[in-house]
C-alpha cells in the first residue's frame, strides 16, 4: 500500500467531501474498514488533518467530515488538481495545484487553522516541499527550486500530441516569467536518467507579452516515452547555476503520471 499515488480534479462546488478512486478503495480495504484517515500537505511532515471515511450503498469511499476544513483551509476551487501519495498507516500527502498548472504553497503560522497534530508540530515546517511523504520528485532537495513558480503540470491533449511539426506545449505565464523564457531559447527537459534538448518558440501576445511554448524536440521527447492522451507531465526547476551550470538552458526535471494512474519508472 505505501507509495500508492493517484490524482483527483475539484470539478463541483461540494467541498463537504471527495470520492476517493475504486482501485484505491479496494486496496484500503485489504487491510480492513478504516473510520479515519490523515491528511498532510506535502512540505508539511507533522501536519496532520483528521479525515473521516465513508462508504455509500454502493461501495464507494469518500472522504467524509474534516474534509471540508482541509479544503477551506488550502483555498480548493473548481479546476484545482490534487495529487495524494498513500504513505501507510492510513496517512495520505496532499499536493495542489491550482488552475495556473502550477503548485501552491502554504504559509501555516503558528499552525493556528483547525486541524490536529498527533506529535506537536510547533508550525515551523518549510512551506516549500521538503522532500517528505508523498514527494513523487527523484531529486536531492538541493538541487530543486522552491517556491511556488518552481512547477507546473500539465494534462496533455491532442494538439500536444499532433504531427511532429505541429506539436506544442503551452509554458504556464507565471512559471516563464520567473525563470525569464523570453531571453532563453530552449530547455533541457531530464527524465529516468535521460535528457532532451527542447527549443522554446515565443509566440506575440496582444499587450506585447510574448508566450513561450516547448517546440522542436518536445516530440521526441513524447515519443521517446510514449506519451499519449490523458498522461500528465509534471515539471520541475532546477536551480540555476546547479547540475549543468546556468547558461540559457533551463533544466527542468519531469515525472509522468500515465492515464490509469501509474508512473513511468
Amino acid at each position: 500500500m505505501e507509495g500508492f499515488e493517484f490524482f483527483q480534479i475539484i470539478l463541483d462546488n461540494s467541498s463537504s467531501r471527495l470520492r476517493l478512486p475504486d482501485k484505491f478503495t479496494r486496496v484500503l480495504l485489504d487491510g480492513g474498514k478504516p473510520q479515519e484517515v490523515k491528511l498532510r500537505e506535502a512540505g508539511h511532515r507533522r501536519r496532520f488533518w483528521d479525515v473521516k471515511v465513508v462508504l455509500d450503498a454502493d461501495g464507494h469511499m469518500y472522504l467524509g467530515r474534516g474534509w471540508e476544513q482541509f479544503a477551506r483551509a488550502h483555498g480548493l476551487r473548481l479546476g484545482y488538481f490534487l495529487v495524494f501519495s498513500y504513505d501507510g498507516d492510513a496517512v495520505l500527502t496532499v499536493k495542489v495545484f491550482d488552475v495556473s498548472m502550477c503548485r501552491r504553497h502554504y504559509q501555516h503560522d503558528g499552525d493556528t487553522s483547525s486541524g490536529s497534530s498527533s506529535d506537536g508540530d510547533s508550525g515551523s515546517s518549510n512551506t516549500s516541499d521538503g522532500g517528505g511523504g508523498g514527494n513523487n520528485w527523484s531529486l536531492a532537495e538541493m538541487d530543486v527550486e522552491d517556491g511556488p513558480t518552481g512547477q507546473f503540470s500539465a494534462m496533455l491533449r491532442k494538439c500536444n500530441l499532433g504531427m511532429k511539426q505541429e506539436q506544442y506545449l503551452n509554458v504556464p505565464v507565471d512559471f516563464q516569467l520567473a525563470h525569464g523564457y523570453a531571453e532563453r531559447s530552449k530547455v533541457e527537459l531530464r527524465m529516468r536518467g535521460k535528457s532532451w534538448l527542447v527549443h522554446l518558440k515565443h509566440n506575440p501576445k496582444t499587450g506585447g507579452r510574448s508566450r513561450a511554448s516547448f517546440r522542436y524536440g518536445w516530440h521526441q521527447f513524447c515519443v521517446d516515452n510514449a506519451l499519449g492522451v490523458g498522461d500528465t507531465c509534471f515539471f520541475r526547476a532546477l536551480r540555476q547555476g546547479s547540475a549543468g551550470g546556468g547558461g540559457e538552458d533551463h533544466l527542468l526535471k519531469v515525472e509522468v503520471r500515465k492515464r490509469d494512474g501509474s508512473f513511468l519508472v
